[in-house]
């Protein structure tokens, strides 16, 4: 094996780091008030009456108008904290306890995990890629790491990749979240791209 790559645990540490907070966040928002502001109430009263007959008059708090849709944005808000926080956090826990290969490069070619944990991964011989290389790119988040391979076959990069993008001839793979960065990998498998076509021209 010439070179594996998966995710970082400390990429994933940090997942939970930021899900935990979201979390917090979202139980205070929806039931415990500590630390986020309550919504708006005023004072109400009525009139209760005892078994005796007696009545005595119950003070409570309800929400203002205001309140009530303070009240409807802190339950939407606190949902979507709380929903989300537990996916990012659920997703981190099990990449940790089993981390999944996203590369590996051996003699014969590399291999991409790149179609999703339910389909098979994307195997590319060497004759298969003409040029490999380490650079960034720009995205909604601002600028990430990328390994790219230019392939001999446009045709073979897949449409709707995970974790990477399409640009054929050309397919980019975010590396902002592996255990090896982008130079050093593409060092290594350049370096398979470079000895196959020596030895094709060669032949």
């Amino acid at each position: 094996m010439i070179v594996r790559v998966a995710r970082s645990p400390l990429r994933l540490l940090g997942y939970v780091l930021v899900a935990v907070p979201m979390i917090l966040l979202a139980v205070d928002m929806l039931v415990a008030y500590r630390f986020f502001p309550s919504p708006e109430t005023t004072t109400a009263s009525s009139q209760a009456t005892a078994a005796d007959g007696s009545t005595t008059e119950v003070t409570f708090l309800v929400y203002t108008d205001n309140g009530k849709a303070q009240r409807r944005r802190d339950l939407a808000w606190g949902s979507a904290l709380g929903l989300g926080g537990l996916v990012v956090a659920g997703w981190a826990f099990a990449g940790l306890v089993s981390q999944r290969r996203l590369l590996a490069a051996d003699t014969e070619g590399v291999t991409l995990w790149i179609h999703g944990r339910r389909r098979p991964p994307l195997r590319l011989a060497w004759e298969d890629v003409a040029e490999v290389r380490s650079g960034v790119r720009r995205d909604q988040a601002g600028e990430v790491p990328v390994l790219s391979l230019r392939l001999c076959s446009p045709e073979k990069v897949p449409l709707r990749p995970v974790g990477a993008v399409a640009d054929p001839p050309w397919l980019h793979l975010f590396a902002e979240d592996w255990d090896r960065p982008a130079h050093e990998v593409a060092a290594l498998v350049e370096g398979q791209v470079t000895g196959f076509r020596g030895w094709e021209s060669y032949g």
